[in-house]
């Protein structure tokens, strides 16, 4: 493996996470899905940096652009491509068949005897508001009243489904 070498990473796993990504084959269940570019840099590799990126607690496209640019795994992934805003912000202009990946995703980690559900794991379902108070014409965004604050935000209800396994292994 190419990688072998980057060891460190500063960015919350990067090597960890690049390895499970091949291991589950994500870039294949990308590709299946119909998420996938024209030219310029592959969807999988915008895509793995967004997860870096979330887990890094990036608050802005911008700031994961930057990052693959700073940190020796994803310098190293990203070497010939110049990210920049658009480039984050724009790789998906067409549709794509989102619940053939998350199904195939499932099947994947059932096929893994370390993430397979078994008798005793737990699912956990949840759901949570992710306010966007400057953004009005998005689609998916509404006032939805909360509960914690008794107020109303304009935001989107994201649901969440958590596998709990009894290992002690926790994934989406």
């Amino acid at each position: 493996m190419k990688y072998r070498d980057l060891q460190l990473s500063e960015c919350a796993g990067a090597p960890i996470l690049r390895t499970l990504w091949e291991r589950f084959d994500m870039s294949l269940l990308l590709t299946q899905s119909g998420m996938m570019k024209r030219c310029g840099t592959p969807s999988w590799l915008l895509c793995f940096l967004y997860v870096v990126g979330l887990i890094s607690n990036c608050s802005s496209v911008v700031q994961m652009a930057d990052m693959a640019q700073k940190d020796s795994l994803l310098r190293h992934m990203f070497k010939s491509r110049k990210l920049a805003q658009y480039t984050m912000s724009r790789f998906f202009t067409t549709s794509f068949a989102w619940k053939t990946f998350g199904k195939k995703r499932i099947e994947h980690l059932q096929q893994d005897e370390q993430t397979q559900l078994q008798e005793g794991d737990v699912v956990n379902l949840d759901d949570t508001h992710c306010a966007h108070p400057y953004a009005k014409q998005l689609p998916f965004l509404s006032w939805i009243f909360d509960h914690s604050t008794e107020t109303y935000a304009w935001a989107m209800n994201l649901v969440k489904i958590q596998a709990v396994l009894k290992s002690g292994l926790e994934y989406p």
